[in-house]
Parts: C-alpha cells; structure tokens; sequence
C-alpha cells in the first residue's frame, strides 16, 4: 500500500514528465503514443521457481526523455524506495527542457520552432 504523500510524489513525477513532453512536443511537432505512462506495481513472484521475495516496480514510458531507450523501470523493496529513484532519473531526463522554459520565460530564448501544436496544451 502506499500512502497519500507517496501517491502525491508519483502525481508530481508524472507532472514533470508531462511538462518535458510537452515542452519536447512543441519543437517536434509529432504526437507520441503512451508518453509519460506512469505505472507503479506491487509484484509477488512465481509460485514455482521464484523464491524472491514481494517487490515494488515503477515504470516511466518516455519515447522524448528517456536517454537509454523508450522506457526505464526501477524496482526495490518499498513504493518509497522505486519512487525516489525514479525521482533522481527523471530529474536528469527533464532538466535540459526544464532550464530551456525557464530561459523562455524571463526572455532569453528565441520562441519555439514553427510547428503543428493542435493537439499540444498550452
């Protein structure tokens, strides 16, 4: 079970993904499907041939920030645990569009490329 501060954590995570896909998007222009999925599981193993013991997993599936591949799954012993380091990684993977809306919005960046945003929040 995780608890309400836990669960407000892993809501601000996938804000932070949101917000870098978002940012990402604009320069791209091209709609990726299943980014920024947030998925946090609890995982009992095999009742044959699996003697670890219950585990947490998290997933993050983000085709734009992920620098290894489209997705990156952290796994230990607690939800406090996979969510903190998944709070460390995603924090790398979003902090090159988080310092360029930064930039933009005190004014020291030339406006995003001309794309098509019809589908893109403001």
């Amino acid at each position: 079970m995780i608890d309400f501060a836990e669960a407000v954590r892993l809501a601000r995570l996938q804000e932070r993904v949101r917000t870098a896909t978002y940012h990402e998007m604009r320069k791209d222009g091209h709609h990726k499907s299943s980014e920024g999925h947030v998925s946090l599981a609890f995982n009992l193993p095999a009742v044959v041939g699996d003697d670890r013991d219950p585990y947490w997993s998290l997933e993050v599936y983000s085709y734009l920030l992920c620098p290894d591949a489209r997705s990156e799954t952290w796994t230990g012993k607690s939800a406090a645990e996979v969510i903190s380091k998944a709070e460390d990684a995603v924090g790398k993977w979003c902090f090159g569009s988080e310092m360029e809306m930064f930039e933009r919005s005190i004014g020291h960046m030339d406006e995003a490329p001309d794309c098509d945003e019809q589908d893109i929040p403001a």
